[in-house]
Formats: C-alpha cells, structure tokens, sequence
C-alpha cells in the first residue's frame, strides 16, 4: 500500500486486491455519515528501523460502530484466508469477504 501525504491530505493507495477491501472497511468506519467525526489518533510509537508497521486507533465511534464489520465485497473469484486460524475459503465475485476470528479474512493474491 502506497501513502501520499500533500500538506494536510493523506492519500492511502492499495497495490492489491486485498489492500483494496482493507482499504475499503477503513473508509466504511471513517465515512459513516450518520455519527461524529472521526479521527485516527497514533498508538504507541513507531521507529522505522524497529517497526514493520504503525498503529492507529480510530477515535470517536460507537460501541456499536467498533463492534460492526463492514460488508466488502469481493472484487472477482478469488480465495480468501484467515491469518490466525488458517482457515480458507472460495469466494465469488460480489459476494462478501466474510469474517473469521473477528475480523474480515484477506484476498489471496
């Protein structure tokens, strides 16, 4: 996934299918018009000669809100798999990646 920032704009480009339907349930909890703003605050630190990634904790949404799993939808036939219990499963285009182990499984590229 590639991060463009420009001033006050951050721009989060997916390089995969699977980077595509993250990307696409981060955008369903950011976007929900109905609520308040939310806001992605920084965890912990990050050091880039230490840290593979950063974490975020998206501020401001309902109990009910960080309980809910966006629906996405898979963007053609495809297997897709769960990291923590190694489960997979085929899917067909259109229909939604489901969800294991509480959270929604990853596109197989």
């Amino acid at each position: 996934m590639k991060i463009r920032i420009d001033k006050d704009i951050v721009e989060i480009i997916p390089e995969h299918a699977s980077e595509a339907a993250e990307l696409e349930a981060l955008w369903i909890k950011m976007g929900n018009c109905t609520g308040g703003t939310k806001r992605l605050e920084p965890m912990g630190t990050y050091m880039k000669a230490e840290d593979k990634s950063a974490k975020f904790h998206i501020e401001g949404l309902t109990a009910e809100e960080v309980k809910a799993q966006p629906t996405v939808l898979a963007p053609y036939d495809t297997d897709v798999y769960c990291y923590i219990c190694n489960r997979t499963e085929h899917i067909k285009a259109g229909d939604p990646i489901p969800v294991c182990c509480g959270r929604l499984m990853e596109i197989l590229d």
